[in-house]
């Protein structure tokens, strides 16, 4: 059974299939369905979770243990398999092809895969899983979508906005979805009930120096002092890695594109406009590093934020702050990169 993202909670409320199967790159929109799944089923009497990362040298005995265990409370259980690679090997392929020939009527099985690509959906488990569950598969929003979903989000909350603020925001998200909901929930959070084009450009103007935003603004503007001090008290607050991590590097995968098309003979207006980049605060910021940052750095920034991405997930041994001064730094201008090995 297929479904989209969009009729997942009203399928929750008809009841329970047996497996779910979450696929695609949206990270917000894979912890949305996640989470939906899961108040669904502790409502239908499943008490416990395990949570299994299937990366690098997984044991997938594990899996099948967990499967096949009675639970000491006799309570049913979500059993959450994530696979970010998308590929189980030789024994998770064995392992979940046990499980979907004979499932435990006690577990509901939840499979979190990155995009799907024909390797994956020629496995026999998946087919099996796909037959006896739900398949949701969770597309991009295209950037020219991008302000008529925030202005969905916003109408969850009672929010509304002109065109032109919508617009904005969608440019300061730049196609990030969570970075997009955060701000809407600022705004909520604020009393805002319809937002204007004066109140965005007041918020973004009085925006803590401290916020996941303020860090990139500082490095692409070329303040490396601030950025540097962005960074320290981001790492005080508690703050994931990832939070300032998946706005810089959205921004980095853009300078890389205004690159190429300075590079094929555009301007830097022309480069911003064929990539619909019209706010103007944003437009300075990325001319300003566009001067500083061959298009080969650029390359080489984006190498690193998957090296900081690797280091938060422990698959590189590093310390993810550490990298993110490095990251930081460079792109402020105030250093060259040397990638670490």
């Amino acid at each position: 059974m297929k479904l989209k993202y969009e009729q997942l909670a009203s399928h929750l409320r008809s009841g329970l299939k047996p497996v779910y199967i979450i696929a695609g790159d949206e990270i917000l929109l894979s912890q949305e369905s996640c989470d939906f799944i899961r108040q669904a089923a502790r409502a239908n009497g499943f008490e416990e979770r395990e949570v299994y990362h299937a990366e690098g040298n997984f044991d997938w005995g594990q899996v099948l243990e967990g499967a096949n265990a009675m639970s000491l409370f006799a309570s049913r259980k979500i059993m959450e398999i994530r696979i970010p690679s998308g590929k189980a090997g030789d024994s998770g392929n064995k392992a979940l092809q046990e499980m979907s020939e004979r499932p435990n009527p006690d577990n509901l099985l939840v499979i979190v895969l990155p995009k799907l690509d024909k390797t994956i959906q020629n496995q026999k488990w998946f087919k099996n899983m796909e037959r006896d569950g739900v398949l949701i598969t969770l597309w991009p929003v295209e950037r020219h979508q991008l302000p008529q979903w925030i202005s969905q989000r916003m109408s969850r909350l009672g929010l509304s906005a002109d065109g032109d603020a919508l617009q904005i925001l969608a440019d300061r998200a730049d196609g990030n979805l969570l970075a997009a909901v955060q701000e809407v929930e600022k705004l909520n959070m604020q009393g805002v009930r319809h937002v204007t084009l004066a109140q965005i450009e007041e918020s973004v103007a009085d925006t803590s120096r401290y916020d996941v935003f303020a860090l990139s603004e500082c490095a692409f503007n070329g303040e490396t002092r601030r950025a540097l001090h962005v960074l320290e008290v981001l790492k005080g607050e508690g703050f994931n890695p990832l939070q300032p991590l998946a706005i810089i590097s959205n921004e980095i995968r853009q300078l890389c594109q205004i690159k190429q098309l300075m590079d094929e003979g555009k301007n830097a207006d022309q480069a911003l406009q064929s990539l619909a980049i019209n706010w103007p605060k944003k437009q300075q910021q990325f001319k300003k590093a566009a001067q500083r940052i061959s298009l080969q750095q650029s390359f080489e920034l984006l190498k690193l934020c998957e090296k900081i991405d690797q280091a938060t997930k422990s698959i590189l041994q590093d310390d993810p702050w550490r990298l993110l001064s490095l990251l930081t730094l460079t792109l402020s201008g105030a250093r060259n990169l040397r990638l670490p090995a």
